[in-house]
């Protein structure tokens, strides 16, 4: 298990798209990259993040054992996330892991 986990949901309009510009944009800093279902896991050592395109927006979880990857892994995506689209409010709003149930975060994303 890992000790630091946050999720974030962020409101994008092709999330399928968003999620496959993330995943070729940060390629080069991840071990690999998998499917597992809709999901898309990337792999960072002894940390991860896992994307789930959803209809209304991307649901994004990130886990690492240290402190600072976590942070490394947040930042990165936030930057290249940036890049590729404009973040509803400017910023996107971590969460910690586990504290929105599914409903919560359809909610968030306007498909409740």
């Amino acid at each position: 298990m890992h000790k630091h986990t946050a999720e974030a949901v962020i409101c994008v309009t092709d999330s399928n798209f968003i999620t496959k510009g993330l995943c070729a944009s940060i390629r080069e800093y991840c071990r690999s990259i998998r499917r597992l279902g809709i999901d898309r896991i990337l792999e960072f050592g002894d940390a991860r993040a896992i994307l789930r395109p959803m209809k209304e927006g991307l649901h994004v979880r990130v886990e690492a054992q240290e402190l600072v990857t976590f942070c490394g892994i947040q930042m990165l995506l936030q930057a290249r996330l940036s890049t590729i689209t404009t973040v509803s409010g400017g910023t996107v709003e971590w969460l910690p892991a586990g504290s929105l149930s599914v409903g919560e975060i359809r909610e968030r994303l306007g498909s409740g």
